[in-house]
């Protein structure tokens, strides 16, 4: 009876548009309601979720990004991309995609892709007559790559969501298929722009390319200390956030000059109105992981498919997380499924 009221009141406040992170709460403490459990639980659960020391890192992360968008970052990233590949029929397509990926590696955020980048790029785009429509794929397709490219504010959710899982792991897992991913957009859109006629940029001559990639070079490294350091054992997650804010703001007032004193006070709304939601969806996904895990509904899934070869059950899962992701956002579906999901995972070998 319980479950049956977590589950309806979910999806009744999801149908109605209900803010996830609100949902979550209302409809876990409507299941405490209806089990005569406390209502402190909602309190302690959503303390603990919150108080993990990895969330440190989220809104440096996320001030990382913001100091770099304020800078030269942006220009740089697009325009050294587009002298190495801008040759290639479909060409801002292509930027687009190559300029997310690395921007992944600095942002971690799909979201602030598409608000940064999707304003400045789209524009272009359609300059060069590509279809609206397609220029919004492109868009919308490439910003995946951020919570995809490490270092990733989702993965920072899922391994303090789901437990078990080692950050520095994680990150270091979704490398190769972040390029793989980014390569087999690349082919996809390059061969419908051959298609369809869309136009090429000349190609930079040596010199162009070595000016671009110097004044790109600052930007660039950052990828290259967060996860050299995380992955050298040189310090943890959240010591290379802050690391990685000090040093964007280093880059943005010293080395571009673009940022003022008078930006500061917008980027820090920004990053406590980014971090204050992701943090919000951590502690609310404590409470609802307690009550599905109350209620032994990973017992209940194991069952039926821990019999399940392994290609299937990521199979059926690709699925799943397919049709979910038309109604739930990436950070939803992680705090959401993640609890249910891996520990099938786990039992399966996956």
């Amino acid at each position: 009876m319980e479950l049956f009221v977590l589950v309806g009141c979910f999806v009744f406040l999801l149908i109605m548009g209900f803010p996830i992170a609100f949902n979550m709460i209302l409809s876990s403490t409507m299941y405490l309601l209806a089990g005569g459990y406390p209502q402190l639980l909602v309190a302690q659960r959503m303390f603990e979720g919150m108080n993990g020391f990895s969330l440190l890192a989220v809104p440096f992360f996320v001030m990382t990004g913001q100091f770099m968008l304020k800078g030269h970052l942006l220009e740089a990233l697009i325009d050294f991309v587009n002298a190495f590949i801008g040759h290639v029929r479909g060409a801002l397509a292509l930027v687009t995609i190559g300029t997310c990926l690395f921007m992944g590696s600095i942002v971690g955020l799909a979201l602030a892709e598409v608000a940064s980048l999707g304003s400045f790029l789209i524009p272009m785009m359609k300059k060069e007559k590509y279809t609206p429509a397609f220029s919004s794929a492109v868009m919308a397709s490439a910003s995946l790559l951020g919570p995809i490219m490490p270092p990733s504010v989702l993965m920072i959710i899922y391994c303090v969501s789901v437990g078990r899982t080692s950050i520095a792991g994680l990150f270091l897992a979704a490398i190769i298929p972040a390029f793989l991913i980014a390569l087999a957009q690349m082919f996809t859109v390059h061969r419908i722009a051959v298609k369809r006629g869309y136009p090429n940029h000349e190609r930079a001559p040596w010199p162009e390319k070595w000016r671009q990639f110097r004044r790109a070079l600052p930007a660039l490294l950052l990828p290259v200390i967060i996860l050299g350091g995380i992955f050298g054992s040189i310090f943890t997650v959240t010591e290379s956030s802050a690391i990685a804010a000090v040093y964007a703001f280093f880059i943005t007032f010293v080395v571009y000059r673009e940022g003022k004193l008078s930006d500061i006070p917008d980027i820090l709304k920004e990053t406590a109105l980014t971090s204050g939601l992701v943090i919000l969806l951590a502690g609310s996904a404590t409470v609802t992981a307690w009550a599905i895990a109350n209620e032994q509904v990973v017992y209940k899934v194991i069952g039926p498919l821990s019999n399940l070869p392994q290609w299937s059950f990521l199979l059926l899962i690709n699925i799943l997380l397919l049709i979910n992701g038309m109604f739930m956002d990436d950070y939803a579906s992680v705090v959401v499924l993640g609890p249910i999901i891996a520990p099938v995972a786990w039992k399966l070998g996956v």
